[in-house]
């Protein structure tokens, strides 16, 4: 396919959240004009380039490399994270999103993509509550990005990518700021726009806190706060990312990412702690 073809096709495809490259000369960015990729022309999906942020983590993470480890991404939109994954080692990746229109992007990747492997990788459209129904194999690590804040019941939701993850999962979610960070605020959101959920009711966390909490119950006993940052637009909204891993000591290498820090989950080995003890954590 010439250079030419594949831009149109990239152009058919529109909107685009994530920059990938498919051939020395091919990107996603290249195929659009700056102001096209701008989020009023873009079915208000910003467009992001984040291949650098996610690998410097991986190889803090993993500093020996994720040779034959297995991927799944929950939500994975284009199924840049896959492809990613891959490139670094992976033995295999698996995504899966609610809606066609990503899943038809991720396959376009894999099938023209000439830069990288593209092989071993699998994508799938079905919803996050019947992820069991698979039938999956638990994977090494589990990318639960951008989805939380979608599901009518994302306590469940983080359950079951919990009970398919074998040693890490690495969370990102928005979040409203709220005084008191353990709690979620139950909203409605319009299912119909490509980024939104498709269950209507959405809860989203306040804080790091009520997080926290959830992955030490899910059985994550390495858990790190990466970031919690504001939307410039409106500083009401933010973005948060944890990860979590579930033997004592796996993500040191976290230390080295600038921000990152560690969270004492000790309060909580012998006993439900009381509230005061709770807000001493943190």
């Amino acid at each position: 396919m010439s250079s030419a073809v594949l831009i149109r096709k990239i152009r058919a495809l529109k909107p685009w959240h994530h920059n990938l490259q498919l051939t020395p000369e091919v990107d996603i960015r290249c195929a659009f004009e700056a102001e096209e990729i701008e989020r009023a022309n873009n079915g208000n999906v910003s467009f992001i380039d984040a291949r650098d942020e996610f690998e410097s983590k991986i190889k803090a993470i993993y500093p020996d490399g994720v040779e034959g480890k297995t991927f799944l991404d929950c939500a994975c939109n284009s199924g840049a994270y896959c492809f990613w994954m891959r490139e670094l080692g992976a033995s295999k990746s698996f995504g899966f999103d609610v809606r066609d229109h990503w899943i038809d992007q991720a396959r376009f990747v894999q099938e023209n993509c000439r830069v990288a492997p593209t092989d071993n990788i699998e994508f799938a459209v079905f919803d996050m509550m019947r992820l069991r129904e698979r039938n999956l194999e638990p994977m090494d690590i589990t990318l639960f990005k951008g989805i939380f804040y979608h599901l009518a019941d994302p306590i469940q939701g983080l359950k079951i990518a919990a009970d398919m993850t074998k040693e890490l999962l690495w969370f990102n979610s928005a979040m409203i700021f709220k005084e008191d960070e353990r709690g979620m605020i139950c909203t409605f959101e319009r299912s119909e726009k490509v980024m939104s959920g498709v269950h209507s009711l959405s809860w989203t966390p306040t804080g790091p806190k009520v997080i926290v909490m959830m992955l030490y119950w899910l059985g994550f006993n390495d858990i790190w706060h990466v970031f919690t940052r504001p939307y410039p637009a409106n500083l009401k909204y933010g973005r948060m990312e944890i990860i979590a891993a579930r033997t004592e000591g796996e993500l040191d290498g976290l230390g080295s990412v600038q921000g990152a820090r560690k969270m004492d989950t000790t309060v909580f080995k012998n006993a439900v702690p009381a509230d005061d003890d709770i807000k001493s954590l943190f």
